[in-house]
């Protein structure tokens, strides 16, 4: 055992004894009171989306995102794997939608936050985030031609009162895309460039209006905001928001000698520590 665990050990045992309860101090205080969900400054405007904040887009997405027709086989939808009751992900070790992927979901409370996107952060907008799963085999492995036909035959009154005319949709292949299939890809390199980007467009709108519906995820207040805000307050945590001793210690790890909150820092690290709902890494 090293020394460090021989002391944390004999500092539980005194805790658990009774012998007194680790206190903070007021720059841990600082510290903690930066953490809790009540310091997340209000969202910026999303420039990548001029629907980002149009009720109309975003009552649309949510209609999408819980849609099982936004797939190939019609049996996933986006809320497959993003449970509403579990922070919009699945405590899954890895996703499964149509087939079972290599990661696990990420929550969506509180994602429009975020700079970057997937646990690689290889989409850099929300709404190129919501269209990647659409098109992956594994996880709605629809294609883009036939999530534009579904769109005007389910919804083409309401797109377009937010997002304008649909184009003629007549001579585009029932599934085609850049991305999917030896026949989808075929069905797609032969149609023209200005029917490609017409069909690009209207999925390109999908996937803004899906992310309109999910900036408006708000990750609701838990024990740690509680027991943060009582904290800063000068006021003794009470009920569920009162930790025990053997939270405070991890806490004051975490804060401090652990030194976890160099990474795991700003409000949104909650997702990923004392909350109720726990996300590991990869």
């Amino acid at each position: 055992m090293s020394r460090f665990s021989s002391l944390l050990a004999l500092v539980m045992v005194a805790v658990l004894a009774g012998c007194g309860r680790p206190e903070f101090s007021d720059a841990e205080k600082q510290t903690i009171a930066s953490l809790a969900l009540s310091r997340l400054p209000p969202l910026k405007p999303d420039t990548t989306n001029r629907f980002a904040d149009v009720p109309a887009a975003a009552a649309l997405g949510s209609t999408l995102f819980f849609d099982t027709g936004m797939s190939g086989g019609g049996t996933v939808s986006c809320s497959t794997c993003h449970k509403i009751d579990r922070q919009f992900q699945d405590d899954l070790p890895q996703a499964v939608g149509v087939g079972r992927t290599n990661r696990r979901t990420m929550p969506l409370a509180g994602v429009a936050h975020d700079p970057w996107f997937f646990w690689d952060g290889r989409r850099d907008s929300l709404w190129a985030q919501a269209l990647t799963p659409l098109e992956n085999p594994l996880e709605q492995a629809g294609n883009r031609a036939a999530f534009t036909h579904y769109i005007k035959a389910r919804f083409g009154e309401r797109y377009e009162r937010i997002f304008g005319p649909l184009p003629d949709l007549s001579g585009v292949p029932a599934n085609a895309s850049p991305l999917g299939t030896d026949a989808e890809r075929a069905a797609w390199n032969a149609m023209p460039g200005a029917q490609a980007e017409e069909v690009n467009r209207v999925f390109a709108n999908i996937g803004k209006a899906i992310a309109a519906f999910e900036r408006s995820i708000a990750p609701p207040q838990t024990r740690f905001d509680r027991f943060a805000l009582d904290l800063a307050a000068g006021a003794e945590p009470k009920g569920d928001a009162a930790f025990s001793s053997e939270e405070i210690l991890g806490l004051k790890l975490f804060i401090g000698k652990a030194n976890c909150v160099t990474c795991h820092n700003g409000p949104r690290f909650t997702d990923v520590s004392f909350h109720n709902t726990v996300v590991p890494p990869v």
